[in-house]
C-alpha cells in the first residue's frame, strides 16, 4: 500500500482548495499546482478556477479537497488552543511584547510578523525623518 504524503506535501498537477482568503481568490475556491518550488521552504504556484493565478502560495494555505473540511477543523482547535494558552499566561505582557504590539499580516498565504512589520515601520520613519 503506497504511503500518502503529509497534508501539506503537494505535487505538480494536484487539484487543491484555498483555505484562506487570497488576493482575487475567495476561501474554498478550487485550482490547480502547476509549479512546485522550493528546497527548505517549498511554495506552490496555483491557476485557480476563476482564472486567478498565484504564485508564493505555502502548503499551509491549501488542501485537497476530500481533505478540506478536516484542515478547517484542525485550524479551528488549533486556534482555539492558542487562544486558551494565550488567556492563561494573563496580562503578564509576555505575550504583548512577543508579539510587538501589532498584529501579523497574512501576504500570498505566507504570515510576516507583526515584529517585522513594526520594525520596517520604524525604519521608514527614521528615514523619513534625516
Amino acid at each position: 500500500m503506497a504511503k500518502r504524503a503529509a497534508p501539506d506535501v503537494f505535487k505538480r498537477g494536484e487539484t487543491v482548495k484555498t483555505l484562506d482568503p487570497l488576493p482575487g481568490v475567495p476561501q474554498g475556491e478550487k485550482g490547480r499546482l502547476y509549479l512546485v518550488n522550493g528546497l527548505v521552504w517549498t511554495r506552490y504556484r496555483v491557476l485557480f478556477e476563476n482564472g486567478v493565478d498565484i504564485g508564493s502560495i505555502d502548503g499551509s494555505s491549501l488542501a485537497r479537497p476530500a481533505d478540506y473540511d478536516a484542515a478547517l477543523e484542525r485550524r479551528a482547535r488549533a486556534a482555539e488552543a492558542t487562544q486558551a494558552a494565550t488567556s492563561d499566561t494573563g496580562s503578564d505582557g509576555e505575550a504583548a511584547a512577543a508579539g510587538g504590539g501589532g498584529g501579523d499580516k497574512t501576504v500570498n498565504g505566507v504570515v510576516v510578523p507583526a515584529l517585522l512589520l513594526d520594525r520596517s515601520k520604524a525604519a521608514r520613519e527614521r528615514l523619513a525623518a534625516a
